[in-house]
Formats: C-alpha cells, structure tokens, sequence
C-alpha cells in the first residue's frame, strides 16, 4: 500500500474521533499530518513514513512508529486520553 493510501485510511479513522484535525504541510518539504488539538496546542501528530504509521509527541519531540491503523487505534485506545487536555 502506499504512503498516500495508509494516509488516508489513517484520515478516515481519526476524522471520527474528537479533536482530530488535518494539517496540511507548513514548512517545505514537510509532510501533512492528522493533528490532536483541544485546546488550540497540538498534543499529537500522526503521518506516514515509508509505509509505518508514526505518532509524533510533541512534549517529549519523540516519535512513535506503531505501524498500521489497527495499531495507531490501539495505542490511541490505550494513551491517547492523556493528549486530549492541555
């Protein structure tokens, strides 16, 4: 599958949860991501990166390769609740 592919599955499971945005790219070369934003500060941003589901934790600048959708869905089930409040 492609990087654009997974993308957008990734997009259509983060579309139905709450706080979840898209964010085109804003730097160049950048890649555009799905955004975790409730309070107007991004807690979390997930891309794709050569066909790896990545959840990028801008707290710790630490990135988080989880693999597929399934996984992002689980780890999100699993930590995700903390990244909802500032």
């Amino acid at each position: 599958m492609s990087d654009d592919a997974l993308f957008q599955l990734v997009g259509q499971a983060l579309e139905a949860r709450p706080g979840w945005r898209y964010e085109p790219s804003t730097t160049p070369g950048g890649l555009p991501s799905w955004c975790l934003d409730p309070g107007g500060r991004v807690t979390l941003s997930v891309n794709v990166v050569d066909g790896s589901v990545v959840v990028y934790v801008p707290e710790t600048d630490r990135d988080i390769v989880v693999g597929g959708v399934d996984e992002l869905l689980t780890w999100l089930d699993a930590y995700g609740d903390r990244y909802l409040t500032e």
